[in-house]
């Protein structure tokens, strides 16, 4: 693992709590996606469950697909 740049202030592991003010959820969902495994996660000695920041940002990757249709 690299050590983040000056540039990038943002932490490389972030918290359930943090994800989920960020997405604007409860931690229960995002606690409910890393079980069901869609958002990957690592656990930091006994409680502590952290997210890499690039796997928070991949499940969040806009889905390119057909547009709606208007009436």
């Amino acid at each position: 693992m690299s050590a983040p740049t000056r540039g990038d202030q943002r932490p490389e592991f972030v918290s359930v709590a943090e994800i989920a003010a960020e997405l604007q959820v409860t931690d229960r969902f995002v606690r409910k996606l890393i079980a069901d495994g869609e958002l990957q996660a690592v656990r930091v000695g006994r409680r502590l469950v952290r997210v890499r920041r690039g796997d928070l940002e991949a499940i969040l990757r806009p889905v390119a697909g057909p547009r709606a249709r208007t009436r």
